[in-house]
């Protein structure tokens, strides 16, 4: 069976314009749209009581601009896109990055077990205008300060960029 479905995997990210990664799976002929509350990896960084509620109105508004179609899970997204990818034919998986390290370390193994399996995972820059890895000294090290970061790259490198409108119709939900 050929796989037509991606997954877009929603994150801090909970909008339809301006996102890369919904915009990339918008290629695909169907498109599973999903949100998992990560408690497990958080660790000491879960969300408090005030962030949770602003994350429900969020999601619902976000549910309803997809046409109702968002799934919601609650664990760990290994597990969780785990079972989607065995009860689904996913051919891929979208998601923008966060830079937490706890999240970076998460989406690496992630990125890793996946593409072990066949299976497209891409991340993107959804949030930062630069992100910091592609600004750099002249040695090759990162910046640790503001204002020389903020010189060079801000001032001095390419525009980033523009906006992205709302990539999908909702009939491409699965």
């Amino acid at each position: 069976m050929e796989k037509k479905i991606a997954i877009h995997w929603f994150r801090q990210d909970l909008r339809v314009s301006d996102n890369p990664a919904l915009t990339l799976a918008s290629k695909h002929k169907n498109i599973l749209p999903i949100y998992i509350l990560d408690d497990e990896n958080a660790g000491e960084f879960r969300m408090g009581a005030a962030s949770r509620w602003w994350l429900h109105n969020s999601l619902s508004m976000l549910k309803k601009s997809l046409g109702d179609n968002l799934s919601i899970y609650k664990g760990n997204p290994l597990d969780i896109i785990e079972d989607i990818t065995n009860r689904f034919s996913i051919s891929s998986i979208y998601w923008n990055r966060c830079y937490e390290p706890w999240r970076t370390y998460r989406d690496a193994k992630l990125k890793d077990h996946f593409k072990k399996k066949g299976i497209n995972a891409e991340s993107c820059n959804g949030s930062l205008l630069w992100e910091p890895w592609t600004i750099k000294k002249n040695d090759g090290t990162p910046y640790k300060v503001f204002t020389p970061f903020y010189r060079k790259g801000c001032l001095q490198s390419k525009e980033p960029r523009k906006p992205i409108p709302k990539p999908i119709d909702t009939k491409l939900f699965f």
